[in-house]
């Protein structure tokens, strides 16, 4: 099937010129993004304007900083700095002409005349973006490679996830509100044509030397997913900041949002078992190409179909108490920011669009896995406005951000239990970027999931007063999602915020503190860490989340999270780490505890391994032994033990795991002036000192940068 598709991509144009690409004109949808609302976002939080004007101002000069790669001008010819010493040989300087003729070899044969006639229509004294680039190690892609014979991670220290978060076009969208406050007089921004010009350059540069289905830009579907969406609501916030974008260019733009959906639903990351975050964000960013295309029964079988998928991996990914399914806090975040603009969409489909989903006789193009011919039409909580997205869906949701709330810390970042790698969905007005301040280190507001909730919250009745209300991400959910200020949703009652769920009683914990002191010196390891005054327990609250495993105890001077649970999905254990029993801990605002995070994945499996490794974290340890087997590539740790919790409840926590062939245990014992942490093991092995290696902290991914190793 593979090679059907590689042979029709490499004998005829992959841009997609039939007559539903020509006809295509895309719709709108931020109806209330207006100069009286952005005004009211600015007295709210009035550095959002500076935190556009600055970052609109990089992106002009083409200057991004993704993934550690620290502020980098992306060129051809650009000489990188490399990874932990390894730098690949810079490609040739270009002198990109008008007429195109500097992209022949670059681009294959049959696609190269439409790459040079959209080329030609970008403005003068353009500088293309090499789009293809590690711009951290230098390795380079090729923009006429088949996307399915791309590379990753076969040579030290490249990493395609530079490339691929370059090309999601994520920063587009601020481009597009450096357009509004131009347009609104503020004097500290250029004129708003300029923001709207490099908006427009950049997406033809873009889609000019990135044909359909070649290159690196087209190798994950779910980046070509993220990217739609990005195009998409960047799009609709230029023109609805009063900027012109031009016939030629919109034919241009509807045709790539056409190629990018049709590459979308021929490579879905579907499976039976093992799906995951790449396949929700296909789904979205396909119902987000259906939204705005016009009606076609190829355009309204999509929409049939991500509406489907998109409610039945809510309910797949994401447990019952809203945490989700892949072990990852961060992951979370991620796909929870993708639900909620899915759902903030269909909360602001056309009339066109519900008579797709509601009419028995209307016509679709047929999908695989299509099932539902109509769909019913629910009041969103608490508005007299309808969308498809049923009753219970809102209620998850909502249960989600209590997960995010629940993992945050007293500093406002998350605990990162399992991977972190810094991904998101949409980024337009982050309040995390504004609350950073320069004594915090390098992309810790990455850790700062305040939007995600804001976010939440701004779709519910019951955020007046919430100052995560105050963040700006909410209001532009908020205006995307069709609410003006007279428009309040409800989203249904559930669990509140420090509810207690306990877990065993009172003999489970005295017999396993019995067993704790007759198992034999070095069978077992206590940690004790002690705090004056007494009070620790004083206001002290519990909350439990089976679903992933994570149980956190939180009082005005503690903060301890503790993970046993599940592997993630499905037992694949993709963005797990060896972190069963582990704890994160704040003793009236000091660290004593803390998850070091992901740092990196293909470009090194030294540090990989190092990063996800039991020696890593706060966890019992055998000396010389993991409780899963870390050599089984960078995203499987199949086999991995699970964490089973004996006991939650007021005296602390009692988890165990059989990762090392035989049961050990964790005790967390709560006391009014320490925390101790009581290790002991079934069997003949020892337990050695459970205090983490010195990792250097990675407060994001790619981060830290320019240590050289990892401790042996």
């Amino acid at each position: 099937m593979h090679g059907l598709e590689k042979l029709s991509h490499l004998h005829a144009a992959t841009f997609h010129l039939d007559d539903d690409a020509r006809k295509a004109r895309l719709s709108l949808r931020f109806t209330f993004l207006n100069a009286d609302f952005l005004s009211s976002i600015q007295v709210l939080e009035p550095r959002l304007s500076w935190l556009v004007q600055q970052q609109a101002g990089t992106f002009l000069q083409h200057r991004f900083d993704l993934l550690g790669s620290g502020p980098t001008v992306v060129a051809h010819g650009l000489q990188c700095k490399g990874v932990d010493g390894m730098s690949y040989p810079a490609s040739s300087p270009i002198l990109a002409d008008h007429s195109g003729r500097w992209l022949m070899g670059r681009i294959n044969r049959t696609n190269l005349t439409e790459s040079q006639r959209i080329w030609q229509l970008i403005g003068p004294g353009y500088v293309p973006i090499d789009w293809q680039l590690d711009f951290k190690s230098g390795y380079r892609w090729g923009e006429n490679i088949w996307h399915r014979d791309i590379p990753i991670g076969r040579l030290p220290g490249m990493d395609i996830k530079v490339p691929w978060e370059l090309g999601r076009l994520q920063h587009l969208p601020t481009l597009a509100l450096a357009c509004h406050f131009a347009r609104a007089d503020d004097p500290r921004f250029l004129e708003a044509g300029k923001y709207a010009q490099e908006f427009r350059n950049q997406v033809l540069d873009f889609i000019s030397t990135n044909p359909p289905g070649f290159g690196v830009n087209w190798s994950c579907p779910m980046d070509v997913a993220i990217r739609c969406a990005n195009l998409l609501v960047a799009r609709d916030m230029v023109i609805v900041s009063g900027e012109h974008l031009d016939d030629a260019f919109e034919r241009v733009f509807a045709a790539s949002i056409l190629a990018h959906a049709r590459h979308v639903v021929k490579n879905l990351e579907w499976s039976p078992v093992y799906r995951g975050n790449h396949y929700l964000a296909n789904i979205v960013g396909l119902l987000f190409a259906a939204a705005y295309l016009p009606n076609s029964d190829e355009v309204d079988g999509w929409l049939a179909f991500s509406l489907q998928e998109l409610v039945a991996e809510v309910d797949y990914q994401f447990h019952e108490d809203g945490s989700n399914f892949e072990a990852s806090v961060c992951y979370h975040r991620l796909s929870a920011e993708m639900v909620l603009w899915g759902f903030a969409l269909l909360s602001n489909l056309s009339a066109e669009k519900i008579g797709v989903l509601t009419q028995p006789d209307h016509q679709r193009k047929e999908l695989p896995r299509l099932r539902s011919k109509t769909w019913a039409m629910h009041l969103i909580p608490g508005s007299d406005r309808v969308s498809p997205v049923p009753p219970w869906c809102w209620e998850r949701l909502a249960m989600m951000a209590d997960f995010t709330q629940a993992l945050t810390r007293p500093d406002g970042t998350v605990t990162q239990f399992g991977d972190n790698d810094s991904g998101r969905f949409l980024i337009i007005g982050s309040g995390e970027q504004i609350r950073a301040d320069n004594d915090r280190a390098a992309y810790a507001w990455s850790l700062d999931h305040g939007s995600l909730l804001a976010g939440i919250r701004a779709l519910s009745a019951n955020n007046s007063g919430n100052a995560a209300h105050d963040d700006p991400a909410a209001h532009i959910v908020r205006a995307f999602a069709g609410f003006d200020s007279t428009v309040r949703t409800a989203i249904p009652a559930h669990t509140a915020m420090g509810s207690f769920v306990g877990v065993g009683d009172e003999q489970v914990w005295s017999d396993q503190m019995r067993r704790f002191e007759c198992t034999a010196q070095a069978g077992r390891w206590k940690t004790h860490f002690p705090a004056k005054p007494p009070g620790l327990l004083n206001e002290m609250t519990y909350q439990a989340f089976m679903g992933m495993g994570c149980f956190v105890f939180r009082s005005p001077r503690v903060y301890l999270a503790v993970r046993c649970g599940e592997i993630g999905i499905s037992g694949l254990g993709a963005h797990a780490h060896c972190d069963q029993l582990g704890i994160e801990l704040v003793l009236d605002g000091v660290d004593h505890v803390r998850d070091p995070g992901t740092c990196i994945y293909t470009a090194s499996m030294e540090k990989r391994n190092a990063y996800r490794s039991a020696t890593a974290h706060h966890v019992p340890r055998v000396k010389g032994r993991e409780p899963a087997n870390l050599n089984l590539g960078p995203f499987d740790l199949r086999g991995g033990a699970e964490g089973e919790c004996l006991y939650f409840g007021s005296k602390g926590f009692i988890g165990r795991h059989q990762g090392y062939g035989q049961w050990v245990y964790r005790i967390i014992a709560l006391e009014d002036d320490a925390i101790s942490v009581l290790d002991f093991i079934d069997g003949e092995l020892s337990l050695s000192d459970p205090t983490p290696l010195s990792l250097p902290f990675s407060s994001g991914y790619g981060y830290p940068v320019g240590h050289a190793s990892v401790p042996a």
